[in-house]
């Protein structure tokens, strides 16, 4: 019976037996199935996307160029043990979010070694160079060796700062190392050098409404912070409250100061974004600061300091009734130092010796005392030789009109003491503003050429309204006599196109006053593409001026051609009485031929009408001419040093611009131009 019990019961054993092993298998199945289902689901991007605090770093990896990479193919390292441990981090923050303990920022690390996985950057450090931007970019140099004594991760550089940006490279990070300050206080000068990292651009470079071209600075040997200085602003500063947004223990923060463990602990071991403890660095053209007043005592409290007037006319501020304009230096954040170098003063005084030795702007500025001075040959330094005398004409254009418009408003100032209440007295304050704001400036308007001649032109239209007001009788109107301002806008360098041949370069040798006067424009005679080249060879101005017209008589010579006309005819101003040469009863289209065919005769013409030889006589008057021409010139330098009587210098120097104003070199009247060559090198002492 007992036997019969344990046969049953064992049976019902097995049968149970049986019953719960089909059941695990079935149960395993369904669990593996379930775990299956779950690791491969949390292990879908879309899943991270479960935690709203996820969204915007989802959303950025979506736009991003890993859209295509899983999130845990960077997040969790190559390897089974690796992965089961990223997993295992991966709940825990999971755990957190659920039972909200979890911070407001989401933290994670992706190590060198998924970046350099197979199949993804394993071959990055062999790629050279890659471009960011103006920047060549070198990998190797940055993740191989050390950089400041650190040792740099992929995400040292590649980071999530900016909103809507998965792991990108921000310029800031770049700024943060090569421009941060060393122990003391100093940018390390081989990792701040402009050419470390990019050239000069190479295409045009819009600079208030004109182009600017780098390639010819480039050539000259100008260097970058000649011009673009200061271009950092900000030194990487670490503030100690800073450590308390991550480090709320005691004795957290013990070893800050402590750079070295510092960068190890936070940049090596731990991917620690630079601008979670330091400040943010910039670099580049920064922010025009506005013009602020500096701040005096004394005098100053109420006389304006007068390096506030350069600053705000270099700002193109500061003026009455002028738009602001700043100039073109300024806004490519040219310091003063750039052009305040004491060249000028070197060259002055040891000349071509300065500029076998070729030297620096850097070591030039301490001459001169504290602040040194600026020049010409500043200008030539940077801008080339084509700019050689342009600050002798800004300063001679801008000068002029603070000697003229100064005895004028001393003069109305005078005329309405005791008159209060009369509105012509904020009319004539308005003039004395731009006026001495131009003139306090002290560089005669070589901060802001355009600037300080507009300035001046409302001063002007100022006094000519106050003086109308005061019934003050004058024979011209002050805003008379200015630079003549073309629509092109050149003048902004050539600002003293229009003044007097008497005191402007170019009107002596052109007359620019007369045709800009007449609405000729700068493109008409000058090309566009080719700064400062002709548009057209000289002997053909005959296209406009030798078209007959209502207003125009092309049979008078003479209203354009006045030197000329007047050494054929013998009838220069300095002469008692006439001295016409051989040729003088002649009209000019009998050389010349009529409009618009004119013609510079050959020498074979002469024979045409004289006898056979006369040829021959042309070429030998020029040559004497041109022998005399070069005594006088010898001369004047030799008679000035001797200390020859001023007005005798005059003279000669009269003579020779005549003689080389008439431009035939003697042909129209032989006699006249030796005779007066002869008498200036007789008058200078000369053999």
């Amino acid at each position: 019976m007992l036997s019969s019990l344990g046969q049953r019961a064992w049976e019902f054993v097995l049968q149970w037996a049986g019953r719960l092993f089909i059941l695990g298998l079935f149960g395993t199945a369904a669990l593996s199935a379930v775990m299956y289902t779950a690791v491969h689901h949390t292990a879908q991007p879309e899943f991270c996307n479960s935690c709203h605090i996820m969204e915007p770093y989802f959303k950025s990896w979506q736009d991003s160029s890993h859209a295509n990479v899983a999130c845990i193919d960077c997040h969790y390292e190559p390897g089974a043990v690796e992965t089961l441990e990223g997993k295992f981090k991966a709940l825990s923050q999971l755990a957190k979010y659920v039972t909200r303990t979890q911070g407001t920022k989401p933290w994670a690390e992706v190590s060198d070694a998924s970046c350099m996985r197979t199949g993804c950057h394993s071959v990055r450090m062999l790629d050279g160079p890659v471009s960011f931007g103006r920047v060549d970019f070198d990998h190797r140099q940055h993740l191989l060796e050390s950089r400041r004594g650190r040792r740099l991760r992929c995400t040292s550089c590649h980071s999530q700062i900016v909103q809507g940006e998965h792991v990108s490279v921000t310029p800031s990070v770049c700024f943060m190392c090569h421009f941060m300050p060393d122990a003391e206080g100093q940018v390390v000068p081989q990792l701040s050098e402009c050419t470390k990292c990019h050239g000069a651009p190479t295409e045009d470079i819009q600079v208030g409404d004109k182009a600017f071209q780098h390639h010819d600075y480039v050539a000259r040997g100008v260097d970058c912070r000649e011009c673009h200085d200061p271009v950092i602003e900000g030194k990487g500063t670490v503030r100690k409250e800073r450590c308390h947004s991550c480090h709320g223990e005691v004795g957290h923060i013990e070893r800050f100061g402590e750079t070295a463990f510092l960068h190890e602990a936070h940049v090596t071991e731990h991917k620690v974004e630079c601008f979670e403890c330091h400040d943010e660095i910039h670099h580049g053209l920064l922010p025009l600061a506005p013009i602020e007043p500096a701040r005096n005592e004394g005098c100053g409290s109420c006389h304006e300091n007068t390096h506030d007037a350069a600053r705000k006319l270099y700002a193109g501020e500061g003026a009455v009734g002028v738009d602001s304009s700043p100039s073109r230096m300024y806004l490519t954040r040219v310091v003063c130092n750039a052009c305040h170098t004491g060249r000028s003063d070197e060259f002055a005084r040891h000349g071509a010796t300065l500029a076998a030795k070729g030297a620096d702007h850097h070591g030039a500025h301490a001459i001169g005392g504290t602040v040194a001075s600026a020049g010409n040959v500043d200008c030539i330094h940077c801008h080339g030789p084509e700019f050689d005398g342009m600050v002798d004409e800004w300063q001679g254009a801008v000068g002029e009109q603070l000697e003229r418009l100064g005895p004028m408003i001393d003069e109305l100032r005078k005329a309405l003491e005791g008159r209060t209440k009369d509105p012509s007295q904020e009319l004539l304050a308005d003039a004395e503003r731009n006026y001495l704001l131009v003139k306090l400036d002290g560089s005669r308007g070589v901060h802001n050429v355009t600037y300080a001649l507009d300035a001046l032109r409302v001063a002007a239209e100022r006094v000519d309204t106050v003086r109308a007001s005061l019934g003050v009788v004058s024979t011209s109107r002050a805003s008379e006599g200015f630079p003549v301002e073309p629509e092109q806008g050149c003048n902004t360098c050539h600002a003293g196109i229009g003044r007097s041949a008497e005191i402007s370069r170019a009107e002596r040798v052109f007359p620019h006053q007369k045709h800009l006067g007449q609405g000729a424009k700068c493109e008409s005679c000058h090309s566009v593409t080719e700064h400062g080249k002709p548009a057209f060879p000289r002997n053909e101005c005959a296209k406009c001026h030798h078209q007959e017209s209502a207003s125009f008589d092309v049979s008078d010579c003479s209203r354009c051609h006045k030197a000329q006309d007047a050494m054929l005819r013998g009838t220069l101003a300095t002469l008692t009485e006439p001295k016409p040469g051989t040729m003088g009863a002649m009209e000019c289209y009998e050389c010349h031929g009529e409009a618009p065919a004119i013609a510079r005769p050959k020498p074979s013409m002469c024979v045409l009408c004289h006898e056979a030889g006369y040829d021959a006589l042309h070429t030998q008057w020029q040559g004497q001419i041109d022998a005399l021409v070069k005594s006088v010139e010898a001369a004047l330098p030799a008679a000035a040093s001797r200390g020859v009587d001023a007005e005798v210098l005059a003279k000669a120097r009269a003579a020779l611009d005549t003689v080389r104003a008439d431009g035939t070199r003697g042909v129209h009247n032989f006699e006249l131009a030796k005779l007066l060559l002869e008498e200036a090198v007789q008058s200078l002492g000369s053999k």
